[in-house]
C-alpha cells in the first residue's frame, strides 16, 4: 500500500497541525423536543488536519501526485502518525480535491486532512 510522502526534512508535518479523536455520535429529536443520542460506532477514528506552509515546488509536486495517485487507485494509504511517529494504516484524504496557494517564489502553501478508515 502507498505511503504518505515525507518532506525533504523527512517529517510528515509542519506546524501547525491538528489531529483528533472522534466518535461517530447520532441524535434523536422527539415531537416533545427531547434528544437522545447514541454512538454509532464504538471505536474511535483518528483525524489529522496537516498545514503545510513552506512547500518548495518539489514537496509540492510530489504531495500532488500522491494525492491524484491515491485518488485514481483505492483512496487508502499508510500513514505516519506526526505525534506518535506509529504507521497507521487504511487512512484516507477527507476530501476530494487539493489545492496549493503560491505565496512567493519556491513557498506554496496547502493544507490536507486525513482520516483513519476502519
Amino acid at each position: 500500500m502507498a505511503e504518505f510522502p515525507k518532506l525533504k526534512t523527512g517529517v510528515v508535518a509542519q506546524h501547525p497541525s491538528v489531529r483528533a479523536l472522534e466518535y461517530r455520535t447520532s441524535v434523536f429529536r422527539f415531537i416533545d423536543s427531547s434528544e437522545q443520542l447514541y454512538r454509532e460506532r464504538s471505536t474511535q477514528r483518528r483525524r489529522w488536519v496537516i498545514d503545510f506552509s513552506l512547500l518548495d515546488d518539489t514537496e509540492t509536486a510530489t504531495l500532488f501526485a500522491f494525492f491524484e495517485d491515491v485518488q485514481r487507485g483505492s483512496g487508502l494509504f499508510d500513514f505516519e502518525d506526526p505525534w506518535t511517529g506509529s504507521l497507521v494504516v487504511n487512512c484516507r484524504f477527507e476530501d476530494d480535491a487539493l489545492t496549493a496557494v503560491t505565496r512567493g517564489e519556491f513557498s506554496n502553501a496547502t493544507s490536507v486532512a486525513i482520516v483513519e478508515s476502519r
